[in-house]
């Protein structure tokens, strides 16, 4: 939202400079989003008399002209054919610069020495007229400042508006703020109208016509007649200016100002123009086209609330008019619209024609249903005074009333969620100057809010007010921690760290991922993990799911870095998950890896990482001997690269090489490792009793290694599992070492070869105990697995 310093001082006599006003609206929540100081901009620039205008001796185009500054004459060479003697203009002086045309220097043109520029409004910014200079009223007084002289000397201020304020879309809005801020009055501008209860001059309106109360709830209508249509006049030109406002004619210039002044948007229809001198608020027919004031063709639908008069529509309902009822250079008499146009309605509607006005943007947050009388108020004062003709009554069509609304505010609760020890006065107070009319009755306050407010709804969005014109910075720092932050002692959050600490420990980087995916990323991976949670009102067009897995996000992650040149990708979250069907969310772990085995390029580690590096990785983590894997096929896993792991009875979750077709769609061309766990059942497993302080072996160990054919089918974990199961009192340890398949083997059989550590707790162990271990474990492994010794 533009505006302008002076303005704003128009509607509050604040006494802050223009800085101070900056910094304190943007602590009460109206953030600066640009400043523009039209003095800095015009520094140098100076009112120029001209004595003399000679020709050029060497240039028929040019001239040469003696300027008075009022501190001295110089000479400007100069292009323009409009430059004559006795101008007042406006002049550039060396040393300064413009901010399309950088320094001005004392410069020999043709052989005559120029010692500034004189300016048109192209160059100083100002317009469009590029032809020749810009020149002054005769009362400009020579030697002042350009931009005191043509009213200049204002600083433009833009402020980020959030969508929940959309009362702050108009200058009356901001000096509340200021008001709120300062218990100053706000001083309104005039809308005193001389009404003619009966004029024959006055053209025949048929009246208006409300189909659709839905959509539009109330509609001000009002003529004006005999108005001649022209230029307006400079103050209005120059403040619409200010504020990125194109000036078009004054009828047109007035809506906007008043649309700027009030954030109620408004019309002007050529009455002439409209079928039957009639307006009927109606929804579109379907098939019905319309040609926008921007020349723009749209085919409407039932879906699109229309201003109609007798045979056809005539604008778009808080969008935007159209080009058969424009007000031109022949109209004499107008219908202005003021009205309220429901926010959804209008949203629809503007997103389906692919239109955004500056009408819309207030529509859709939420205008003032209160606001259309006074504006059109506005409007025909402003318009009766610098376009003449006379001003029939306004036509009020409003046939629901005003929303009323009544929020109890407990003063204990601002207090609590404040850290304040504000008393009910205090309160009262600052409510009473945003305007809302409070009852109080104890420690509770019913505070009737006004009708520009449509964002206060609860009584937290009444503690905010509070808060934000009381003064955040005005609340002493409170050691002492409340609100919903829920127990950090409980497992869930004590884990968390722990995981988060260990994970960073074996060399991952923690990363934190958007929960909302892309639909398409989740169609890779939802036949393992359930669809995801559709969104009503995703932020993209894109993103829309809530995603059901940690996988899609951390593939995404891994691309990102790829495409910055990482060598490789070592990473962990700790995120949310969503699935349809399921309440609520679910606390999920996941790693990735990719690239080289690690950032260091001594030596081997330029070796890429493979399936084993993550799965040592995972070990490593959970740190328990019963950890076993279990072969697993899964959509977006490589088949034959992809395992459950299991605790006993627990099932973590898995881990695995990403398919080819997934990492691909990620436009990833290199081999990516995940492992996904369930974070509750990780907390089942921590919660568990520590294991028993074992103390050093006594007595030495003996090794032993044993090579064995299987069948292919016979997973190395089963076959270590049922070696251990053979004396579990002596065997320490089991640990693979080989795998062989080829011409010795018979087809359909590999040899595994495991290293076997044998250690007694009571006394020295015997080879001969140790033969009895081996010969008990081939016994055992051909009984399950129809195993044989490999001879060699």
């Amino acid at each position: 939202m533009k505006i302008t310093y002076n303005w704003l001082k128009e509607y509050i006599d604040f006494p802050w400079a223009w800085p101070e006003l900056v910094e304190r609206l943007t602590m009460a929540g109206l953030e600066q989003e640009g400043v523009v100081d039209q003095r800095a901009q015009f520094e140098g620039v100076v009112v120029g008399h001209v004595i003399a205008r000679d020709r050029h001796p060497n240039a028929n185009r040019l001239s040469v002209c003696r300027v008075d500054l009022g501190v001295g004459e110089i000479t400007i060479v100069c292009g323009a054919p409009n430059v004559a003697a006795g101008q007042k203009v406006a002049v550039i002086q060396p040393g300064h610069s413009l901010p399309d045309y950088g320094a001005i220097e004392k410069v020999v043109i043709r052989g005559v020495e120029s010692s500034g520029m004189i300016c048109s409004e192209v160059e100083l910014g100002i317009g469009d007229d590029a032809d020749g200079i810009m020149v002054l009223p005769d009362s400009a007084k020579v030697g002042q400042p350009f931009s005191s002289q043509a009213g200049l000397d204002d600083v433009i201020l833009d402020f980020e508006v959030t969508p929940n304020r959309p009362d702050c879309l108009s200058l009356a809005g901001i000096a509340r703020e200021v008001r709120a801020l300062t218990g100053l009055d706000v001083n309104l501008p005039e809308t005193q109208t001389e009404t003619a209860a009966s004029d024959a001059d006055a053209p025949a309106f048929a009246g208006i016509e409300i189909e659709d109360a839905a959509g539009c709830p109330r509609y001000v209508g009002r003529v004006l007649h005999g108005i001649q249509v022209a230029p307006s006049p400079a103050w209005l030109q120059q403040r619409l200016t200010a504020v990125g406002q194109r000036p078009i004619n004054n009828v047109v210039d007035v809506t906007n100002l008043v649309m700027l002044e009030t954030g109620q948007p408004l019309h002007a229809f050529d009455l002439a123009r409209l079928e039957g001198g009639r307006i009927v608020v109606r929804a579109a027919a379907r098939g019905e086209k319309v040609t926008t004031l921007d020349g723009s063709e749209h085919d409407l639908d039932e879906e699109i609330l229309v201003i109609a008069d007798s045979a056809r529509p005539v604008a778009l309902a808080g969008v935007m008019g159209a080009a058969n009822s424009e007000v031109g250079d022949a109209t004499s008499d107008i219908l202005l619209e003021a009205a309220y146009f429901d926010p959804a309605r209008v949203r629809r509607g503007a997103a389906r024609l692919g239109l955004s006005t500056e009408a819309s943007m207030r529509f859709e947050r939420g205008a003032d249903m209160a606001a259309p009388p006074q504006a059109i108020e506005r409007a025909s004062h402003l318009l009766a005074a610098i376009a003449g003709g006379g001003v029939s009554p306004p036509v009020d069509v409003f046939p629901g009333t005003l929303p009323q609304r009544a929020i109890p505010l407990r003063v204990s609760r601002v207090n609590k969620l404040l850290a304040t020890c504000l008393d009910a006065g205090a309160v009262r107070r600052i409510l009473e100057l945003l305007e809302c009319r409070v009852e109080i009755d104890g420690d509770i306050l019913t505070t009737h809010v006004p009708t520009f407010r449509p964002d206060l709804e609860r009584e937290v969005d009444l503690i905010e007010e509070v808060g934000r014109i009381h003064g955040f910075d005005e609340i002493a720092a409170n050691t002492t921690m409340q609100g919903p932050m829920g127990d950090l002692s409980e497992p869930t959050a004590l884990l968390s760290t722990k995981v988060r600490h260990r994970l960073t420990g074996l060399g991952l980087d923690e990363v934190v991922t958007n929960t909302i995916v892309e639909a398409d990323w989740l169609e890779l991976v939802g036949a393992a993990t359930g669809p995801g949670v559709n969104l009503a009102n995703p932020p993209t067009e894109a993103q829309g799911w809530l995603r059901a897995s940690l996988l899609p996000s951390l593939l995404d992650v891994v691309r990102r870095n790829y495409n910055h040149r990482a060598p490789a990708v070592a990473a962990f979250e700790l995120g949310k998950c969503f699935a349809s069907g399921e309440p609520g969310e679910r606390l999920c772990l996941a790693a990735v890896l990719s690239g080289r085995r690690t950032a260091s390029p001594w030596r081997r580690d330029h070796e890429p990482a493979e399936l084993l590096d993550m799965k040592g990785l995972l070990e490593a983590f959970i740190d328990d001997p019963a950890l076993v894997f279990v072969p697993e096929e899964a959509p977006a896993y490589r088949p034959g690269h992809c395992a459950r792991a299991r605790l006993g009875e627990l099932e973590l979750g898995k881990f695995g090489e990403v398919a080819e077709a997934v990492r691909r769609r990620f436009d990833i061309d290199r081999p990516v490792y995940i492992f996904e766990l369930s974070f509750p059942v990780l907390v089942q497993h921590w919660q568990r009793p520590l294991a028993a302080y074992e103390p050093l072996a006594r007595f030495p160990f003996i090794e032993r290694d044993l090579a064995v054919v299987l069948p292919q089918a016979a997973s190395a974990a089963e076959v270590t599992a049922t070696i251990r199961s053979c004396a579990p009192q002596l065997i320490e340890s089991v640990d693979l070492f080989d795998l062989y398949e080829g011409e010795r083997i018979t087809s359909g059989r590999r040899s595994l070869a495991f290293s076997l550590r044998l250690r007694s707790a009571d006394a020295t162990l015997e080879d001969g105990q140790a033969n009895q271990v081996i010969d008990s474990v081939l016994a055992r492994l051909k009984e399950r697995f129809g195993a044989e010794l490999r001879d060699s």
